[in-house]
């Protein structure tokens, strides 16, 4: 699958920015647009924590991605991530006394094939509230995680205007969650969208 780097454009302007990037990935870059994609990320709360500590409780990160149908990677705060089938949303609904959704996020829109890479697009809505431009971007012929890293500057720089103002994590301690430092996987690509939505309040 390659290894893939998480951007949010967070000055970005909506659907002209939406169609400016779509824009300049198939004239100038000569991509393809590859169809729909979708992201969904939720925050559970442990009820149990709430009840006895206030706002001192314990949360849970839960990605789902597109490109992965099935599956969800999870993530207890200060935990690992793992990897499960998504039947275990059924069980989640069954356990509303331990966890309680808090919140919940569904981002669509466009996937892109450019040579080596794909280009994911979609604009971040909380609510009704406007959070800017999303993209996800693989390459593929590196499966190690950070070996990418200068390569991906390189790719973000030539297709946003220098006036971005951007979201970006680069050093990831994948280890901290129980990922791989050698090898990147799915897995990874979940607990970005965690770190993203976490730090950035999305969530």
């Amino acid at each position: 699958m390659g290894v893939t780097c998480i951007v949010r454009w967070k000055n970005a302007t909506g659907m002209r920015d939406f169609t400016y990037i779509g824009d300049y990935v198939q004239k100038t870059l000569h991509g393809k647009n590859t169809g729909p994609w979708s992201l969904t990320v939720k925050m559970y709360r442990n009820a149990s924590t709430m009840q006895r500590q206030g706002n001192d409780n314990k949360v849970m990160y839960q990605v789902a991605l597109g490109q992965r149908p099935g599956q969800l990677y999870c993530m207890v705060e200060g935990g690992v991530v793992i990897e499960a089938d998504k039947e275990i949303e059924s069980i989640f609904t069954r356990l509303k006394n331990i966890w309680q959704l808090r919140q919940s996020i569904t981002i669509e829109g466009t996937s892109y094939d450019i040579d080596d890479f794909t280009l994911r697009v979609a604009n971040i809505l909380v609510g009704s509230t406007y959070k800017g431009l999303l993209l996800e971007i693989d390459y593929h012929p590196c499966t190690v995680p950070h070996d990418a890293d200068a390569l991906f500057r390189e790719f973000i720089a030539s297709i946003l205007p220098p006036t971005a103002q951007l979201s970006c994590e680069f050093d990831y301690t994948y280890e901290q969650a129980g990922l791989s430092k050698q090898e990147f996987t799915s897995a990874h690509t979940g607990y970005q969208y965690m770190n993203l939505f976490r730090n950035d309040g999305l969530l």
